[in-house]
C-alpha cells in the first residue's frame, strides 16, 4: 500500500510541477511590469550575493538533495535541516519523485537570484518525462552561519507539496 501512495505521489509530481510552473510563470508576467528598484546600492548587494552562490554549486546542492541514493549524513551538508522535518519530507520526495521518473538529472538550474544577503532564488528547468517542454520552477537556497549555501527548508516544502500536495 505504501509502494502505490508513494507511486501516486511520484504521479501526481509531473502535474503538480506544470501547475506550479504555469502560475509562476504568470507572476512573472505581473513583476516584469512592475516599478524598477529605486535603491541602486540595494541591487549591487544583492548581485554581489548571488554572485556568491552559482548556478553550478545550486545545480550540484540541488541533485545531491534530491538523488534518492544520497545519505541521511550527506543530506545534512546540503540542506538547511533545522526543522526536523524537512529531511524525512525531502527523502520521501526523492524516493518518490524518481520512482515517478524525475530523477536528479532532469532539474537543471538555470540562473541564480539574490534575494538579501543570505538568500537567493534559483530557476530551475524541470524536464517533465510527462511533458513535451521543460518547465521553470523557482527554488530558494540560504546561506547558513557557516557561509555554506544549503537548499532551504522552504524549497523542500515546496518540492513535497507537489508531489501530494495538489488535486484537493
Amino acid at each position: 500500500m505504501n509502494l502505490r501512495k508513494t507511486a501516486a505521489a511520484a504521479a501526481i509530481v509531473g502535474a503538480a510541477v506544470f501547475g506550479v510552473a504555469a502560475c509562476s510563470n504568470s507572476e512573472e508576467a505581473s513583476d516584469a511590469t512592475g516599478t524598477t528598484p529605486s535603491v541602486i546600492t540595494d541591487s549591487s548587494t544583492t548581485s554581489a550575493a548571488a554572485s556568491e552562490l552559482s548556478a553550478a554549486d545550486a545545480q550540484a546542492t540541488l541533485r545531491k538533495a534530491i538523488d534518492p541514493k544520497t545519505s541521511s549524513a550527506d543530506l545534512d551538508a546540503v540542506v538547511d535541516t533545522t526543522n526536523s522535518g524537512t529531511k524525512a519530507a525531502l527523502q520521501l520526495f526523492a524516493k518518490g519523485a524518481s520512482m515517478g521518473g524525475y530523477t536528479p538529472e532532469i532539474f537543471t538550474v538555470k540562473s541564480v537570484a539574490a534575494d538579501g544577503a543570505d538568500k537567493a532564488v534559483a530557476t530551475v528547468s524541470v524536464a517533465s518525462p510527462h511533458a513535451p517542454q521543460p518547465v521553470d520552477i523557482k527554488l530558494t537556497y540560504v546561506k547558513t552561519a557557516d557561509g555554506a549555501w544549503k537548499l532551504s527548508a522552504d524549497a523542500v516544502a515546496q518540492l513535497s507539496s507537489m508531489a501530494g500536495g495538489h488535486g484537493h
